[in-house]
């Protein structure tokens, strides 16, 4: 037999190595991967029993309303067979008719999974050792009204049309159109073929649109409606609805006093939650740091042609088609354009960007320069004051939390950005104790050549000494950046003013605003982390080298 080369040990050594190094990498990466792909996810698919790392692919349906099977068809029991005829008998005459172009007898079936799905975790293990007909009736009696309600709607995907309503700048609201009479107010046109369901889905609250996409991309409601104020006074409208889960856009058009407004995006028939959109004229709020739920209306167009009467409005809402990579598109999309418009983010990351220039400049220079007079220069006293800098890294930020917080108010600091950065020109003990440690490794015959040609104490700092710190100064400049960018605390204690917030703070205030949208929140999270994995990617040459603290030879 023959023995194993030299060189094919060391290619299998090497590819052990770089496969360990390859799976590793994989392994750390999986957090940022989760983070990355549930930011493209809305709120269902992450709180999901079956949720997996891939987010659910968007399917824009030419027609609604329609069924909802993906979740139900890969269902497996033992006993499925048994259960699943007796019990779409059962639920036939208590679930009602369906609207629409859905049948019967294809959503009884359906709906029989759903609801099996369901009640199979409620049912204790050993009724599934019962005979058929018994099994049966105690999962029957496993079946509520408010079980049925719930897998029914689960499965039957529908856009609901509620009601408009129009509003002032002086918060006079007025319901234009009553859920009661949706029908006889909407006019409907299009390309696409289009009607309201003859039975209302949603009691008291909306009609459900049966629309198809076949003939055409686009289905339009229109109305004129009387205010019932100056229009000069109207701020918004809004339309309450319940998406179908298609991904279609949602667009709208308004004239009113001879001109005609349109949204500056479309919205989006996402989920099956019911939501509002809300489309709203320039103005004040546009200004301020509440979070802007609403898409602006932009003139477009004046003339006669328009709508001119006074206190009168016609509204237009266009339902259009979308492909699936649209689709796609709108979905990867809409948490991270729901971060950048609801909250002032460049105000945001500007502040963010200004505490970390600032430290990171303070920090160098002032940890730089207390390093040099411990490494070298003599003085009585410093080896205790060294001691006593060190002595301080044992003192926990809890302990001083306090004391920190009471001084800075006397100085009248609070709800102020000085807190935040002015601390850094005090020197950092951990940057002192490395600079420290790098200086003792720099040659002294070097100062000596620089007082020989006249340099003082400071240009010798300067012109010597800091230019052979770069490693060292780089990865004190990555620890600063990281602390400061991330730094959640210190703003949480020392800001109230929400326009000084920086992004950490910034997106906890988004966060508590929208009621914990978990898919907004990562979207937000990995916008934070990006800048962070760049300086690493592009600095860690000069981070490596940092913290080995090697000197000259």
């Amino acid at each position: 037999m023959k023995a194993t080369s030299p060189k094919f040990r060391s290619w299998l050594r090497d590819g052990i190595v770089y496969g360990l190094l390859i799976i590793g990498s994989l392994i750390f990466m999986w957090p940022f991967l989760w983070m990355a792909t549930a930011s493209v996810k809305v709120d269902r698919e992450l709180f999901a029993e079956d949720a997996g790392l891939w987010p659910m692919t968007p399917y824009p349906r030419k027609a609604s309303p329609f069924l909802e099977t993906r979740g139900i068809d890969s269902l497996s029991h033992p006993r499925k067979a048994d259960v699943l005829p007796a019990l779409e008998a059962y639920l036939a005459p208590r679930v009602g008719p369906w609207p629409g172009s859905v049948t019967p007898a294809e959503a009884n079936p359906v709906l029989a999974k759903a609801v099996f799905k369901r009640i199979k975790k409620l049912a204790p293990d050993d009724w599934w050792y019962l005979d058929t007909p018994d099994l049966i009736t105690n999962l029957e009696s496993l079946i509520t009204p408010s079980i049925l309600t719930a897998e029914r709607a689960n499965v039957l995907r529908g856009l609901v049309i509620g009601q408009l309503v129009l509003r002032s700048f002086d918060l006079q609201e007025k319901i234009a159109i009553v859920p009661d009479r949706i029908e006889e107010s909407w006019t409907i046109g299009g390309s696409g073929k289009a009607g309201f369901a003859e039975k209302a889905e949603v009691a008291n609250q909306g009609r459900m649109l049966e629309y198809d996409f076949t003939s055409g991309g686009s289905v339009t409601l229109s109305t004129t409606v009387d205010a019932g104020f100056d229009l000069d006074r109207l701020q918004r409208v809004q339309l309450f609805l319940r998406p179908d889960d298609t991904w279609h856009a949602i667009d709208c058009t308004m004239e009113m006093q001879g001109k005609k407004y349109r949204a500056e995006r479309a919205g989006t028939l996402f989920d099956t939650n019911w939501l509002t959109l809300t489309w709203q004229r320039p103005g004040p709020d546009d200004l301020t740091n509440q979070q802007k739920i609403w898409i602006l209306m932009r003139e477009e167009a004046a003339g006669p042609q328009f709508e001119s009467r006074p206190g009168h409005i016609k509204i237009q809402v266009e339902l259009r088609q979308r492909s699936l990579l649209e689709a796609w598109s709108a979905k990867i999309i809409r948490n991270y354009q729901t971060v950048l418009e609801h909250i002032p983010f460049g105000r945001y990351v500007a502040t963010s960007l200004f505490l970390v220039i600032l430290q990171v400049v303070c920090t160098i220079l002032s940890c730089s320069l207390v390093a040099y007079s411990f490494a070298r220069l003599r003085w009585p006293g410093r080896g205790a004051c060294f001691l006593l800098m060190i002595g301080t890294l044992m003192l926990p930020g809890q302990v001083t939390m306090i004391p920190h917080f009471l001084i800075i108010r006397e100085l009248g600091w609070y709800n102020t950005l000085l807190p935040l950065w002015v601390p850094a020109l005090g020197a950092n003990a951990f940057f002192v104790f490395l600079l420290y440690q790098f200086m003792k490794g720099i040659p002294k015959e070097l100062e000596d050549a620089a007082r020989i040609d006249g340099c003082g104490v400071l240009r010798t700092y300067w012109h010597v000494i800091m230019p052979m710190l770069k490693p060292s100064l780089a990865a004190i400049g990555i620890f600063t950046f990281m602390g400061v960018w991330n730094d959640f605390m210190g703003p949480l204690i020392y800001l109230q003013d929400q326009r000084l917030y920086p992004l950490s703070l910034g997106l906890y205030a988004l966060n508590v605003q929208s009621g914990g949208s978990m898919g907004m929140m990562m979207a937000g999270s990995l916008l934070m982390t990006l800048p962070v994995i760049l300086l690493f990617f592009f600095a860690q040459r000069y981070f490596l080298r940092g913290i080995t603290l090697t000197g000259m030879k």
